[in-house]
């Protein structure tokens, strides 16, 4: 009995404290709604007069909840196709704003509406266009060498989800989102979890990703999540910091990682390693730890 007892006690305790565990978990998050930007928003706001791009100022594009929007003259109705616009772009060829009473077979009744402080939406720009986005300049996205600005969101810029061509067979293309920092004049990469800083200026078009630099345009072949795990297949490590560098002419992945081990399986010890990882061959350049990391295991 005196058994029984201690093993229930101690079950008792565990339930205690694994209970704040388990609810501490973060829940699962609705992944943010893309806005489809056609080429019409583009276009249909470019002023007929042939004044510098400098003089006549940004494109304003106004993304807005559905709920909150407005049918306007030249929207695409998209209801039907079982996708709800919850959130759209307010200009000719935008998808119409759907809701639950305009749209009840794609915006089914229980779906519980995002709140308006969490509305991060991510833009997709439309294929045949030219995007360059330059961190350094007050309004860093121009499409078509046209400069557009982003109203009616909380975020001070957008993301932008870009399909990039893949050289191998299959799959063909995947899905890479950008990001910018305007106070610190950066743009960050994300590709399959796994997310780069660059300085560099860089364009999309045709499906591909190119470094901007002083003599050409050089297109990134090798994506980051790829990179990264060339870097892991030379020395295991943690990877802390990816950067995406031009150093002489070449497009670079600078991979900053730590190693943790025991020197002669007995000392702990941890260190630094730095990769530079080729981006548009893959081909590691340069590795560098210390002399001793040899007797790390």
């Amino acid at each position: 009995m005196e058994r029984i007892f201690s093993v229930l006690f101690v079950f008792s305790i565990s339930l205690i404290y694994l209970g704040p565990i388990i609810s501490a978990q973060p829940e699962a998050t609705k992944a943010s709604p893309v806005v489809q930007i056609p080429i019409e928003a583009i276009s249909s706001n470019v002023t007929t007069t042939q004044l510098p791009i400098e003089k006549t100022g940004p494109i304003e594009i106004e993304i807005k909840r559905a709920s909150e929007a407005t049918r306007i003259a030249g929207c695409k109705d998209l209801c039907g196709d079982g996708i709800c616009q919850e959130i759209v772009c307010m200009a000719i060829g935008c998808p119409c704003p759907e809701t639950q009473n305009t749209c009840p077979q794609d915006c089914k009744v229980g779906l519980q509406p995002r709140p308006i402080e969490k509305i991060s939406p991510v833009i997709s720009l439309p294929e045949q266009a030219k995007v360059e986005i330059i961190p350094i300049q007050e309004n860093p996205i121009l499409v078509n060498e046209k400069p557009v600005v982003f109203t009616g969101i909380e975020a001070p810029l957008p993301k932008i989800s870009v399909e990039v061509k893949l050289t191998a067979l299959a799959p063909s293309s995947t899905t890479v989102e950008i990001e910018i920092d305007k106070e610190n004049k950066t743009i960050k990469i994300e590709h399959e979890n796994v997310s780069v800083i660059t300085k560099e200026s860089i364009t999309i078009e045709e499906k591909t990703i190119k470094v901007v630099t002083p003599k050409q345009n050089i297109q990134i072949s090798v994506l980051p999540a790829v990179a990264v795990s060339v870097a892991i297949s030379k020395v295991p490590h943690e990877v802390k910091e990816v950067e995406l560098k031009v150093v002489d002419e070449k497009p670079i992945y600078e991979i900053e990682g730590i190693k943790a081990g025991k020197i002669l399986w007995l000392i702990p010890v941890s260190f630094q390693i730095q990769t530079h990882i080729d981006a548009q061959t893959g081909e590691t350049i340069k590795l560098e730890k210390p002399w001793w990391s040899f007797l790390v295991a």
